[in-house]
Parts: C-alpha cells; structure tokens; sequence
C-alpha cells in the first residue's frame, strides 16, 4: 500500500486530539506533524493578505466595511486574528473550546444592511463558511511556497481533515456543515468564484491598507521616519507572497493589477522562504503557543527516554538484594 492510499484511506478521520494528533495511524501521523509545525510558523503572516479574498462576497464586505476595522485598525484587526488563531489551533481544552464559543457568540452581534444595500449576518452559512474556505486555501496555498514541497491529492485531502477536525468547533450543523473532502471544497470554492464575488469596496481598502500601510501606534513617535520607509516595503512583500497565492480569478478583481514583476517577485520569494523555514530556529520561527507545545513535547519525549525498559533486576547488578 503506498503512503497516498493509506492518507486517503481515513480509517481514522476524526483524531481524538487535533492538537497532538493522539490516536492516528503511523503513516497519517507523519502527515499530520508535517503540517502542524507549518501551522506553526510565522512565515503564514507574508501571506496574510490572501484572506482578502473574504472582502469579496458582498455580504461579508458589507459586514466588515460597517465596523471599519480593515480601514481604520488594520494591525489590531491583524493580532487579534492571530490571536485567535493560536487559540483554535494550539490551546487546549477549555480555552479552545471556549474560544470557539466566544467566536460564535460575538459574531451574533454582526448584522443589518451594508453600503452596497446587501443585508448581511455572520452567522448566515455562506458567509460564516467563507471565511473557513478563505482562511484553509490560504493555509494550503501558503505551504509550498513557504516549505518547497509540492501536495499531492493525498495530502490536500489530510491537510483539509486536519484544518476541518481542528476547527471543528466553529462548524456549523446540519446543511451548513463543511464537506467531508478537499476536492468538495476545492468545486464550491471555484463557483464561488465564477458566480457569487464582486469588487467590493473593502477590498480597496484592503489593498490600500496593505501598500500604504499606515503607521502603527504601537511604534514610538521616534521611529515613524523608520516606518515611513520600511512599512511601504513590508507591505509590497506581503502583497507579492498574499496575491501570488490567491486564486487568479479572486486578484482580477484586486484595485491592483498583478504584473509579471509581481510574478518574478513571487517566484523568488519561492526561493527563499524554503531556505528561512528550513534554517531559522523554531524559537524565532514558530507563534508562541505552537513553540511552548513543541518544547513541551520535546521535553516529555526527554524525559520518557530517561526511563528503564524494565525494573527486573540486570545482569551487571547481580540479582535483587531483596531476593531470598
């Protein structure tokens, strides 16, 4: 049996931990570590702007244009994503669970009619879906370019179980519920392409956010000179790594055109990401909880290997001396 079948084989669909992978067989294992530690990286944040492609359908646009947070807090909007993210994906019950209830709970709040006269919800399931498909194929998308490996349909497979198993909390029930496989997911993402997104205006505002980012307030007024040069660098990468990645239907309808010196930029950054994800010491590479969870594992694996393999008494010792 070769490693694709056994992946696309899923005896074991649902792992009793989708924070440890407890309970997979070797071959799935393998895979599921393959991309948790992706997952971990902070390298995903080059590729950030790829979940603009979420600001296109016109009800999650109306909904997000109506708070003003892309335009007017871009970078709280940003950590408060990730810290969302490290909750879903790297904390452990009830924080996790909690957080998913927390998620859901406020987004009740989100509702009414937008700029564009489209009457939005959070919760209504094509736009809470959405945002899954968006916030997976960027996951998914990102990982060649940051890792240099190639997927296979076996892998897209494992990698859209470990994403749905893991969010598993913000699904919703019944007919909302997300597909049981990447290549359901894959078809409704490409129609909703073709025949529900739209140029939005927070889209705009996205992009503009992005290139001509604004300083932030976190720096001190002493180190505005300094932003002022490197945000708009900072931001240019972000925009290659994102809209490189993005579904070319979805960047056509950018404010932005996509160039071939977008293209050469791109395949560069291919080039070296590899390198950093390969080299740069998970210290400074992995988020801070994914990094806490991989020091904790490294440390039970110490630990267990300081262990006998059996209590009977050895050779060497020449018997129990309590043995009569």
């Amino acid at each position: 049996m070769t490693a694709d079948s056994m992946l696309s084989g899923n005896p074991d669909r649902i792992v009793s931990d989708p924070i440890t992978g407890a309970g997979l067989s070797p071959a799935r294992r393998e895979a599921f570590d393959r991309f948790r530690w992706y997952n971990a990286s902070v390298l995903k944040g080059l590729f950030g702007a790829a979940l603009f492609d979420q600001t296109v359908l016109p009800a999650v646009s109306a909904g997000v244009e109506s708070t003003g947070r892309i335009r007017y807090t871009p970078f709280e909007r940003a950590f408060r994503t990730a810290a969302a993210d490290q909750l879903a994906f790297w904390s452990e019950d009830p924080e996790r669970s909690a957080e998913f209830e927390r998620l859901k709970h406020l987004h009740r709040d989100v509702k009414g009619v937008g700029y564009n006269g489209v009457r939005y919800s959070a919760l209504q399931p094509e736009s809470w879906n959405w945002i899954l498909y968006s916030t997976f194929f960027m996951m998914r998308n990102a990982y060649t370019p940051i890792t240099g490996e190639k997927l296979s349909a076996a892998d897209d497979q494992f990698f859209w179980e470990f994403f749905t198993d893991a969010l598993s909390g913000l699904e919703l029930s019944g007919r909302a519920k997300l597909p049981a496989t990447y290549r359901e997911a894959s078809a409704y993402y490409e129609e909703m392409v073709r025949s529900t997104l739209r140029p939005t205006k927070t889209l705009d505002n996205a992009v503009e956010s992005v290139l001509k980012p604004p300083t932030p307030n976190f720096i001190p007024v002493l180190a505005h000179p300094v932003w002022w040069i490197a945000g708009p660098i900072i931001g240019h990468i972000v925009f290659v790594c994102s809209f490189g990645i993005m579904h070319p239907g979805v960047r056509a309808l950018a404010p932005v055109a996509w160039t071939r010196l977008h293209g050469v930029e791109f395949r560069v950054m291919g080039a070296l990401l590899p390198l950093v994800y390969r080299y740069l010491p998970r210290r400074l590479q992995y988020s801070p909880l994914a990094y806490n969870r991989w020091r904790y594992e490294q440390l039970v694996m110490k630990y267990q290997d300081m262990g006998l393999e059996s209590f009977a008494p050895s050779a060497e010792a020449g018997g129990c001396p309590f043995s009569a």
